[in-house]
């Protein structure tokens, strides 16, 4: 015989997925608006970098366009995102203080590469990293707003805050969170592929291997390939946040490249994504 359930249970279910409805709201709000694209000046992007990097030091301060405030329901978190009703692409930037890992998640094309958005909140949280941005305005242009990709610019508020991150945690890691669709994949090694590991360049270095090999045996048996040893599609070569990054001598930014099913199920498998937080961590104090 089934034991009763307790009406305080059911309470306590709908007390958290009521919290979780309203922290998404927060977080996630809908990628429309009018304006047009906000791209910085190399000028505007260094008084950029300055203001993140204070923010990440604990000051409360935030670039020019964005407004910075306590996140309901977490504590010890700051977030820096645009106005309401003001959407031009600068953003959305969460900060967190005191100890947690010098690792910045980072999700550019939430909403055409989905799921990311959403996986990106919640390595920040489960691991728990120091930092997560996702962009603030659709990647390809609408009937309501002009749309734009932070990742091909290299004044984006994107890249200043990477810049910043790499300043305040020059031994810290910044991966970034993409999506591809195997079908449309010219290579019968990506439509393979599961996840596709690269840095934005030719010459991979020791790390990137490393973080690799701990990929493949934490998601077995999905296949994971590094550009451009084992694939030469998705090497993130045009990516515009790797190559600041390259430029100022910071060489652990991470570009993965992930299949739509592995997006769902790191999103839905606590267990699976936790093997996967693993492996992005490894070697972070």
């Amino acid at each position: 015989m089934k034991r009763p359930v307790r009406l305080w249970r059911w309470g306590a279910v709908l007390t958290i997925v009521a919290a979780a409805i309203i922290l998404a709201s927060q977080l996630f709000r809908p990628l429309r608006d009018a304006g047009g694209f906000d791209v910085p000046t190399p000028a505007q992007a260094r008084q950029a970098q300055a203001a993140f990097l204070r923010a990440l030091e604990g000051e409360d301060a935030a670039p020019q366009g964005l407004v910075a405030g306590p996140l309901e329901g977490r504590r010890g978190v700051t977030a820096l995102v645009e106005a309401d009703g003001d959407c031009r692409g600068r953003g959305e930037y969460l900060l967190r203080s005191g100890a947690a890992l010098p690792l910045a998640i980072v999700a550019p094309h939430r909403g055409s590469d989905r799921n990311t958005g959403t996986l990106a909140d919640q390595l920040f949280a489960e691991l728990p990293a120091a930092a997560a941005a996702w962009n603030s305005a659709p990647r390809n242009p609408s009937g309501t707003c002009p749309g734009g990709d932070p990742a091909r610019h290299e004044t984006h508020y994107l890249s200043a805050f990477s810049l910043a991150f790499a300043q305040h945690r020059p031994a810290g890691r910044i991966v970034q969170l993409h999506g591809f669709e195997t079908a449309k994949r010219e290579s019968r090694a990506a439509q393979l592929a599961d996840v596709i590991v690269s840095q934005g360049t030719e010459t991979p270095g020791t790390g990137l291997f490393r973080l690799a090999d701990c990929l493949s045996v934490a998601l077995a048996p999905r296949e994971v390939k590094v550009y451009p040893n084992d694939v030469e599609e998705l090497g993130a070569l045009t990516n515009r946040q790797g190559r600041v990054l390259r430029d100022a001598g910071f060489d652990a930014f991470v570009h993965l490249e992930m299949s739509a099913e592995l997006r769902g199920e790191l999103v839905e498998n606590a267990e699976l994504r936790s093997r996967f937080a693993l492996c992005l961590s490894a070697g972070l104090a």
